[in-house]
């Protein structure tokens, strides 16, 4: 018979570490609310709730205004950095891109980080995606990025590989539209 207690110690998963590499960061005022899980140092976009309260989720689509939830990590007796996400419904951070100046690491990514090459953030892996820039998505991506280091060392990189991103550019918010 299976108890909830086992199963939270046998089925645990591995979430994503980052960390902020820019002095001073923008964030969006307040936070936001989660609508749902999101690993930490991901993509999202924002939203609003009923109440009128900002709200994020992940990444739906590359073309979106983007932005970065990087919250602090409240952890408890025996958890490992490793173990955090944002839950739905708890307040996170949102970072701001900024071009030539936000940076960031994180374990969310997919290919070979090498200085130079370019990144995106894919809605479907919910991971930055490394290439050459030649990647479709890249030329339609709200916010474009380059990879400036990458690190394997686990013992600074709270257990996982990460890569460190700056970001290139992103989009300006599209003009609203009259009905």
């Amino acid at each position: 018979m299976a108890t909830e207690y086992l199963r939270s110690l046998t089925k645990q998963k591995k979430r994503t570490v980052g960390n902020l590499n820019s002095l001073k960061i923008e964030t969006v005022a307040h936070g936001a609310i989660a609508e749902e899980d999101v690993d930490n140092f991901t993509a999202v976009e924002l939203g609003f709730n009923e109440e009128g309260e900002r709200t994020f989720k992940s990444l739906t689509d590359v073309t979106k205004p983007t932005y970065l939830v990087a919250a602090p990590e409240t952890r408890y007796a025996g958890e490992s950095i490793g173990e955090f996400f944002n839950g739905e419904g708890e307040r996170a951070r949102i970072v701001i891109f900024k071009p030539q100046y936000t940076r960031f690491e994180t374990s969310a990514f997919d290919g070979t980080p090498e200085n130079g090459k370019f990144a995106h953030f894919d809605p479907e892996t919910k991971k930055f995606k490394i290439h050459d820039g030649s990647d479709e998505d890249f030329v339609k991506a709200y916010v474009k990025l380059e990879v400036v280091s990458s690190e394997e060392d686990l013992s600074y990189t709270l257990g996982q590989p990460m890569v460190r991103l700056e970001v290139l550019s992103n989009a300006p918010a599209a003009a609203p539209t009259a009905p």
